[in-house]
């Protein structure tokens, strides 16, 4: 028996053990949205202690064609972060922080957060088995119902439809039927407004580890399986709002203990010819990087050409010797040896040759090193000098949060952490980029299981608000521990190991028969790029500095990436002002 139901935004929580707060009842006008936007909402429901069995789950009325419902399920968490607290809570915990003659913290990193304890924590979203879900006694479920309406209907979909569109309010319907007891129908009503989302203009990647897929599957690497279960997930990846994807033509020197490896993921075949002579067939990365395109992918960033944290060494390089396939450079080789220089010289000239005749110039960004430090900026500005005149017009890009070593020139696209992106935008460096990971997230948004959904959805808010043209993040489908010392189930350690917070290394799950399953994280962040492109919308019809006002204005004040209103409230009213102007422009159009 189903004793209480809720409709809910994306921006709750529904754990087990207690009834959500919140609800679209409290809300004095109507979800709306666009044409082109994945809407998401939850439908809750309690069941009484006696409940057993499954329920069938339905959908009806007019919106009903263009939505799917998937369940939310409770992942573990022995390390889920640190949570935010609302504003009240906010100004309590600064007071307490600022009295406390035994606090170990500083105040500026705790302050407005606190921790959270292991267990169970809303997250992956999984597709209903026959259109039924299981019931557990005495617990809140939640449906995770997503509608898009102007894209073809698929699992996720990414695609125009031609059919005419139920512009306007309609009522979306659910029932469902348990086993046992009476069925419970509910209907919400919603509005699609007439006004298309614009294009997606932010340049956005997650970290896409090949390797993991072939680790997790358990398959040889860029075999037939390997390749049918990277193009399901490029797919994925692509519907999901990203549009620049790591590419690797060498196995990536990512988070890789010294003197460790991680599985061969190389697309270039290479051969030594004689000494210090090479060539090079680059058609496995012709497949990828066409993979790439078939996706909706129009960005490559190519892997890393050194080690991470300051460029010390080669990346693995497996070349061909006659019949044998050897380990040629690595972790023993200097970055900055002639022997992986005279190498490097000629596989950029041939791998960017090929990137020009493949149509990819003005799309494709080199990587060096991942956040190269200020010690080793003589190196790295070594490093720099040899590559670019070799990669010309291809720029360079990296993350980096030291202004003074992007000052000097040694990167053309400095990626900064989101607690230095004020700086940067101050310092008017552009194109403007920014990222988050494991070491962030105090105040920033993020994407751990402990954080309200408004931390990992305010992200979109806050790009526009800079103006950044890109953001970059370090974990789309990370399935390893913390330097790859060992490959872990997704489904059972969601911390890599206990490493970072559960959340921050992947925003999918490896499903059954090689297809990604969404976490509701992956929901939130592609709905905050179309946060994003609405206010650009509304932008193009008012001018950005009132937009911008309107922002501070819903958030009460000035915003920075760490100082922005706590409450799910700040994000729903911000959409539905944006929704009400696109829709008097669109009524007057």
């Amino acid at each position: 028996m189903i004793e209480k139901i809720k409709w809910l935004s994306s921006l709750e929580k529904v754990f087990p053990d207690r009834e959500p707060e919140g609800g679209f009842a409290d809300l004095k006008k109507m979800p709306s949205f666009l044409e082109g936007e994945v809407f998401s909402l939850q439908f809750a429901f309690l069941t009484s202690c006696e409940a057993e069995g499954w329920a069938e789950v339905g959908l009806s009325g007019l919106f009903a064609e263009y939505a799917a419902v998937r369940e939310v399920c409770p992942m573990p968490s022995r390390n889920p972060g640190r949570a935010l607290v609302d504003s009240r809570e906010e100004e309590n915990t600064q007071a307490e922080e600022d009295t406390s003659a035994k606090a170990q913290t500083p105040a500026a990193e705790t302050a407005g957060a606190k921790n959270c304890p292991p267990g169970l924590y809303p997250d992956l979203l999984r597709e209903l088995k026959g259109g039924r879900v299981k019931l557990y006694p005495g617990q809140w479920h939640s449906l995770w119902i997503t509608v898009a309406c102007g894209r073809e209907k698929s699992d996720r979909g990414a695609k125009a439809f031609s059919c005419e569109l139920p512009y306007g309010i309609h009522k979306l319907e659910i029932t469902v039927k348990p086993e046992e007891g009476e069925p419970v129908r509910e209907c919400l009503e919603l509005e699609l407004i007439k006004a298309a989302l614009p294009e997606q203009t932010l340049i956005h990647t997650e970290w896409f580890h090949a390797d993991c897929l072939a680790d997790y599957y358990r398959v040889e690497p860029w075999s037939e399986e390997h390749w049918c279960i990277t193009e399901s997930f490029l797919n994925h990846y692509g519907e999901m709002g990203m549009n620049m994807v790591l590419v690797p033509v060498l196995t990536p020197p990512l988070d890789t203990a010294v003197g460790r490896e991680r599985t061969t993921v190389q697309l270039t075949d290479i051969r030594e010819e004689g000494e210090g002579r090479y060539s090079f067939g680059f058609d496995r990365v012709k497949r990828y990087v066409e993979l790439c395109g078939k996706a909706g992918i129009r960005y490559l960033e190519i892997s890393h050409l050194f080690t991470q944290w300051g460029a010390c060494a080669a990346p693995k390089v497996m070349v061909w010797r006659g019949d044998t396939q050897i380990r040629r450079f690595g972790w023993d080789t200097p970055s900055d040896g002639s022997e992986y220089l005279g190498f490097l010289e000629q596989f950029l000239k041939a791998l960017t040759g090929k990137l020009t005749e493949w149509g990819w110039e003005g799309r494709a960004f080199f990587h060096l090193s991942d956040e190269p430090g200020e010690d080793v900026l003589e190196r790295y500005n070594f490093l720099r000098g040899k590559v670019a005149g070799w990669i010309a017009p291809y720029p360079i890009m990296d993350a980096l949060s030291d202004y003074s070593f992007y000052e000097s020139g040694a990167v053309d696209r400095a990626v900064p952490n989101m607690e230095k992106l004020p700086l940067f935008a101050e310092k008017g460096a552009s194109p403007l980029w920014t990222y988050y990971c494991g070491c962030h997230g105090h105040g920033t948004p993020n994407r751990y299981f402990a954080m309200p959904h408004c931390q990992i959805r305010v992200l979109g808010v806050l790009l526009y608000y800079y103006g950044a043209d890109g953001f970059l993040h370090w974990g789309y489908n990370f399935y390893n521990s913390q330097y790859s010392l060992e490959h872990i189930n997704p489904y059972a350690v969601t911390d890599a190991g206990g490493a970072f917070p559960s959340g921050d290394s992947f925003l999918v799950y490896p499903g059954e028969d090689g297809r990604p399953e969404d976490s509701l994280r992956m929901l939130l962040m592609l709905e905050a790029m179309q946060d994003m492109r609405a206010l650009q919308l509304l932008e193009g019809l008012w001018g950005r500095e009132r937009v911008t006002e309107l922002i501070r204005r819903e958030a009460g004040g000035q915003l920075s990436t760490i100082k922005w209103p706590r409450e799910s409230a700040f994000l729903a009213g911000l959409r539905e002002k944006v929704n009400e102007a696109v829709r008097e422009w669109a009524h007057m159009a």
